[in-house]
């Protein structure tokens, strides 16, 4: 990769387009470089062939701004997605037709299918749990029986039972602000400390940053420290970002 490449990827990673999201920009340059690719097949294909083979090449060339219009909030995923199912059904019948090799309909059908999944992934993030679901606090072997109060280390306000969310929510009535560091959960303290070293992050930007939570869980975080008096939330859903207090 030229030190130019680079620098541009660089940019592009930090654009208000991808970042945080490395997996839309993998998706982009990866379905323009299958774009590229049928060019160069269109150009080595024979004469009578070429005039479909770049209709081929210019069809693929669309998807990478169908993904950059969806990265800018203008395009519905399901549309993203819909363009990918359409040319894996294009490459395929250009392999029916004889107008691409078999050996190459094989790799491109796999770029593409890379590509759906990588995207989908990206839509729909895992539903399994991280390690840090299974965290307990830990407990000296001379310790009574354990609390289920805010001395419970390592539990966050949606595990508490009721009566402790009763307690939390009187002290905010009466304007008081639970800033106990130590009562939040680890994974909670590293939304937190995310928060302050960018000092202004996005939901998408703290997610990239605390690796095995979706962006569900980190919202549910970010209102736990919100509740606590340690961060503020500014602005309105996609444009919203938080900051420390």
């Amino acid at each position: 990769m030229s030190d130019i490449e680079k620098k541009f990827h660089e940019f592009a990673l930090k654009s208000i387009l991808f970042k945080g999201r490395n997996d839309w920009y993998f998706c982009y340059l990866k379905s323009e470089k299958i774009a590229h690719v049928l060019v160069v097949l269109a150009e080595q294909s024979v004469l009578k062939d070429r005039g479909e083979a770049y209709k081929l090449a210019l069809s693929a060339a669309e998807l990478p701004q169908t993904i950059v219009h969806f990265a800018a909030g203008e395009v519905d995923p399901a549309v993203v997605v819909a363009d990918i199912f359409s040319l894996l059904s294009k490459v395929r019948l250009a392999g029916t037709s004889g107008l691409i090799a078999k050996e190459n309909i094989y790799i491109l059908l796999n770029e593409y299918e890379t590509v759906v999944e990588r995207f989908s992934a990206s839509i729909h993030p895992s539903p399994f749990t991280s390690s840090g679901d299974f965290a307990v606090p830990n407990i000296d072997a001379g310790q009574g029986p354990l609390s289920l109060g805010t001395e419970a280390r390592g539990f966050d306000s949606k595990t508490l039972p009721d009566v402790e969310l009763k307690d939390n929510l009187k002290r905010q009535s009466k304007g008081q602000k639970d800033t106990d560091i130590s009562a939040i959960s680890a994974r909670t303290q590293k939304v937190l400390d995310v928060v302050i070293s960018k000092k202004s992050s996005s939901i998408k930007d703290i997610s990239a940053a605390v690796r095995g939570c979706s962006e569900k869980t980190i919202q549910r975080e970010l209102a736990v420290l919100i509740e606590r008096g340690l961060v503020k939330k500014v602005g309105e859903r996609r444009w919203s970002v938080y900051m420390p207090i």
